[in-house]
């Protein structure tokens, strides 16, 4: 248990017939760390969750049940059903005759997204005369972000199937929706892979061109060496290079099929550079701008903002301002001329805005539909500044890459031209004429397959560009028949939740505000007296049960802490006070003096120095007698005073019945007498006081006994009004040893501290 770290005035441990104590304020100042700042503002306690829900569940669980039905209701009857219509796509694989020459994507969702979401093909659907007819795509604006919005697309269980889905609340929209859009996207994609077999056939036709001369060339030195070689038999020259002829062939042959490869992706990266647009590149052709006309809400916006408008109700209000000031000072008539002026230039201001109002609506209509239509080209200048920028960047990859695999042709070519070279020159030294002449035939069987290549490749791409678009229909969009959720269970379960929270959170923030103390702890982080002990809830049935047996050894404790600390040794007289009325103080008091009295074996003595509303007389069944007030009145003497009825335990004076301010009758030196008149025959001297917050005079008794402590009740006293009533006490010179927190449960109280009962004899046969 925590002890008191102050030190008590010399005077404070009081004898029979001694002066009064000091009073020097007490601080707390030596229990705070050096790196501990004072607490100021309200702190969240995360324990507060669990004191809310303790405290609160017995009405906020009604009512709480009663808003989750309402909500959960509310969601249910403004519940619409959401349909979902899917069309399937798949990529086409098939081919005609020549497999791989028209690409196919490998992962549709990721390639074919940005072509399906563009202004491109939803203008188009939303255009559309049956869309239209439907009557649910009005605002070209607002019906494109509700396309975006509920169209949905990815991947079909693998990459090579694609799926567009709709969602609506019309079924019949919802398949409309999704099949007109898969159309236009086709149309487009159509139109794209059109433009691109274009493009490559204009990029191939210079390569064809030149190969024709290359074979014309070719034909004409084969001419020109046949005639060369006319007179000699070259058969037997050339056969016996065979051998070297036929190695000769296999690296024409590579040769060929490289200047083929390499001539292709030329034609690429040519068309790439010249920045003609690929498949990935689209041609946005955005519709003309329809701006709406402007809500009568807007204008009226409009004109309470316009610069000329706002100068001239400044200006009104400033005068009327004033003129307020001058009538609520009854300066009107003092100041007769210059209020009368005031009201005719607000008059004459008045009629200036009312001008200036005209003027701004008049202008209002077009000024609004110029800002919006700023806004929207501004909106759509960045749409496709990002789809040209994506756009650009796939061109940019595809070109780096066509351009590396056409820097590794080239490298592959050159080595293969050099070994042709060499094996060229080797054999032109021993073949004459024949082996010139059987080489420019090669050139040409060379040059004329190289042309026969390039035809073919061209051929291949017309031919399998007849067989359709790159990607096509598995099944179309049919009308939905059930919705994606039939009831919508996790909204209602949502919005039930959080209407059920409400008042538990309302009961938080209540108790936030209130900051109740709902455990001994939470006085450490004070600046307060500390702990010096914990006492359980006072049963509600007194006996000899475990509850009644946790009670009393918990005033058992807190007696003990208090007359065995080295701070509080020698103290007689002992004060009772609280913040507030209900926070225990009397239960406190009285089983504290029994306490006391069974402890030292003599009889200590009680005092109710609550005139206001006391108890003491209640708690133990007394008469009220004369009482403290008769005392201090002098009315009464002491022995009068004390009721001494319960035996020579527990000796009772009463409060007894004012007939004065309280305040009068608890002044000092009346106390400092009649603590006096006790400690002279009692040994201990417990004084119950009124709340220290609703009876200044509390102040006063405090400040006349050796010690004062303070009750705090769970869950019932809070933070702040503890703090004042504290310093009040220390303010007024009274010596506050301790914090008593009573309240503690049963339960709280036996697992913090144990249930250690005693032994009791077994009774004898």
């Amino acid at each position: 248990m925590e002890s008191n770290t102050s030190t008590m005035h010399p005077n404070s441990t009081m004898n029979p017939g001694s002066g009064p104590r000091s009073n020097g304020v007490r601080t707390y100042e030596g229990l705070r760390r050096p790196d501990e700042k004072p607490n100021s503002g309200y702190e969240f306690d995360p324990r507060l969750i669990w004191v809310t829900i303790r405290r609160c569940w017995l009405w906020a669980t009604p009512i709480g049940l009663a808003l989750a039905a309402l909500a959960a209701y509310g969601v249910y009857a403004t519940f619409v059903p959401i349909y979902q219509a899917t069309h399937l796509m798949e990529a086409n694989q098939d081919f005609v005759v020549f497999r791989g020459v028209m690409p196919t994507s490998s992962n549709l969702a990721a390639t074919e997204k940005q072509l399906i979401t563009t202004d491109l093909v939803l203008d188009n659907v939303l255009t559309d005369p049956e869309i239209q007819a439907t009557g649910h795509f009005v605002n070209m604006d607002d019906a494109k972000h509700s396309l975006r919005k509920n169209l949905g697309i990815g991947n079909a269980g693998t990459n090579s199937l694609l799926s567009i889905s709709f969602k609506h609340p019309d079924p019949q929209t919802a398949a409309l929706v999704c099949n007109k859009v898969t159309e236009a996207y086709l149309t487009q994609r159509d139109r794209l892979d059109s433009e691109r077999v274009s493009n490559l056939e204009s990029w191939l036709a210079p390569s064809i061109d030149l190969w024709k001369s290359e074979v014309q060339s070719h034909e004409k030195r084969v001419r020109e060496l046949s005639k060369t070689a006319l007179g000699f038999d070259p058969t037997q020259r050339v056969e016996g290079l065979e051998n070297d002829l036929s190695i000769l062939g296999s690296l024409r042959r590579d040769l060929a099929n490289f200047i083929v490869e390499e001539s292709v992706l030329e034609a690429k990266v040519a068309m790439h550079n010249a920045g003609i647009p690929d498949k990935t590149d689209i041609d946005v052709k955005l519709p003309e701008l329809i701006i709406p006309e402007p809500t009568s809400a807007e204008i009226e916006r409009f004109v309470s903002n316009d610069s000329t408008v706002k100068r001239h109700a400044a200006r009104i209000a400033q005068q009327e301002a004033i003129v307020r000031s001058i009538e609520d000072r009854d300066m009107v008539r003092i100041s007769r001329d210059y209020y009368n002026d005031l009201k005719s230039k607000i008059a004459d201001t008045q009629k200036e805005l009312d001008k200036a109002k005209e003027v701004a609506r008049a202008k209002a209509a077009d000024e609004i539909k110029s800002l919006a239509t700023e806004v929207a080209q501004r909106e759509r200048a960045a749409q496709i500044a990002q789809m040209q920028f994506s756009t650009k960047a796939n061109m940019e990859s595809n070109r780096k890459s066509e351009q590396e695999q056409l820097a590794a042709l080239k490298a592959k070519r050159a080595i293969i031209q050099q070994e042709y070279d060499e094996e060229k020159a080797r054999l032109e030294q021993h073949g004459g004429d024949a082996a010139d002449l059987h080489f420019a035939q090669e050139d040409r069987e060379i040059a004329v397959g190289i042309l026969g290549q390039l035809n073919q490749r061209l051929a291949a791409i017309r031919t399998e560009r007849r067989r359709g678009s790159g990607v096509h229909t598995l099944a179309a969009a049919t009308v939905p028949t059930r919705p994606i959720e039939p009831m919508p269970t996790k909204n209602m379960a949502v919005a039930g939740a959080g209407a059920f929270a409400i008042p538990f959170l309302l009961g938080l923030l209540w108790e936030f505000r209130s900051q109740r103390i709902c455990d001994a702890a939470a006085l450490g982080s004070k600046d307060l007296a500390p702990v010096i002990g914990e006492v359980a809830r006072i049963p509600t049935k007194v006996g000899v049960g475990k509850r009644q047996r946790v009670f009393e050894e918990s005033i058992d404790t807190l007696r003990a802490n208090l007359m065995l600390s080295k701070d509080t040794q020698g103290v007689r007289t002992i004060a009772i006070a609280s913040s507030m009325s209900g926070e225990g103080k009397s239960s406190v008091a009285s089983q504290l003096a029994i306490s006391l009295a069974k402890a030292c074996g003599k009889t200590v003595l009680l005092i109710d120095a609550d005139l206001r509303s006391p108890d003491q007389h209640d708690i133990f069944g007394l008469e009220m007698g004369p009482g403290l007030a008769k005392v201090l009145s002098g009315e009464a003497t002491f022995d009068e005073a004390v009721d001494r009825t319960l035996g020579d335990l527990v000796h009772v004076m009463p409060a007894g019945h004012m007939n004065m301010s309280p305040h009068r009758l608890l002044n000092a030196s009346a106390l400092r007498e009649l603590l006096d008149d006790a400690l002279a025959q009692y040994s201990y001297v417990v004084v119950d006081t009124a709340p220290v917050l609703a009876a200044g005079e509390t102040l006063a008794v405090a400040a006349e006994t050796d010690a004062t402590l303070v009750c705090v009740m769970r869950d019932v006293s809070r933070t702040d009004t503890v703090v004042r009533s504290s310093r009040r006490l220390e303010a007024a010179g009274a010596n506050v040893v301790g914090t008593v927190f009573s309240g503690v449960p049963y339960s709280n109280y036996a697992y913090r501290y144990g249930d250690y009962r005693y032994l009791s004899p077994k009774p004898r046969a």
